[in-house]
């Protein structure tokens, strides 16, 4: 019997996986948003403009390379693999997506039937509306992406996922879903069910719930002298990278990049705090100002004897 041969990062590059029930997903992604820009702007609606469609493909091409590209391979072999799911998923399809302000382009793009429809079930008054909001609260969603994040990076399910995959993808889908209710609030542009979050408020959402465990596991990972996962520690050994090195470099990615996204993000919604005050203030009215406004033969009713 022939040992089994290590496989190096080349070959991992070159191997494409399909899965049908997430290009399915993904398709249930897409085509709805794309019908309804497609009917707006046919209308000339000013919702159907190319950057969103622009925005909205990019953020769905970026989820078909976390499930089906050469990333999936990588992932099977190497915890870099993971780690670019993670951002990909996590940190650059959400923005993307809502950046499209999918809500508004699928609702307008509706037949009015179905619009009236789907906006008696988000009223206040009806009973799925105040589910909705109850279940969307910020403080809510703000707990549930902690605690997804926690348990994505917990070492024993970690490696139970990763001995499942199906279960794996599907845990993937989850954990786009949960970051798609975290970048809602802040960002703002989705189905407004509530009262817009408060500039600086969005800014501790985003450092607390989204840049302190992130830079915590990445130095973590980082610099940690063992194994974190021992799913990786027991694969085969891929010939340009070392166990140690492979965890040392994703948490790198996941430090430097993940900081990127959520200070980026943390610092233009600060700039909105300032933007007010840096705002040009009426001027007191002056003696001068008084006087321009005088009409011509009263002056001496302002300047006196």
């Amino acid at each position: 019997m022939l040992a089994p041969m290590n496989v190096s990062i080349r070959e991992l590059l070159t191997a494409w996986e399909f899965y049908p029930g997430s290009a399915a997903a993904l398709l249930v992604i897409l085509l709805p948003y794309t019908v309804c820009w497609v009917r707006l702007r046919r209308c000339r609606s000013p919702l159907a403009t190319k950057a969103r469609l622009v925005s909205f493909s990019a953020g769905t091409a970026v989820l078909a390379l976390a499930f089906h590209s050469p990333l999936v391979a990588l992932q099977q072999e190497l915890l870099i693999g993971r780690a670019g799911q993670q951002m990909l998923i996590g940190l650059l399809a959400p923005p993307l997506l809502w950046l499209a302000c999918p809500a508004h382009v699928i609702l307008r793009g509706l037949p009015p039937c179905a619009r009236r429809w789907i906006a008696s079930k988000l009223k206040r008054s009806s009973w799925s509306g105040i589910l909705i909001r109850r279940l969307t609260q910020p403080l809510l969603i703000w707990l549930l992406a902690f605690s997804v994040f926690l348990l994505w990076h917990e070492p024993s399910i970690a490696n139970w996922l990763l001995d499942h995959p199906s279960a794996y993808r599907l845990c993937l889908w989850g954990v786009w879903f949960t970051y798609m209710l975290f970048w809602w609030h802040p960002l703002g542009t989705g189905p407004r069910l509530r009262r817009a979050m408060h500039p600086a408020i969005a800014f501790l959402f985003v450092i607390l719930g989204g840049e302190v465990p992130n830079m915590v596991t990445g130095v973590t990972l980082a610099f940690r002298n063992t194994p974190a996962y021992s799913y990786y520690a027991g694969r085969l050994p891929v010939l340009e990278l070392t166990t140690m090195q492979d965890q040392m470099i994703s948490g790198g990615i996941i430090w430097f990049f993940g900081s990127v996204v959520y200070v980026g993000v943390a610092v233009a919604l600060l700039g909105r705090v300032f933007r007010n005050f840096e705002a040009p203030r009426p001027q007191p009215i002056s003696w001068h100002a008084t006087k321009r406004t005088i009409a011509p033969g009263l002056e001496h009713r302002v300047l006196g004897p």
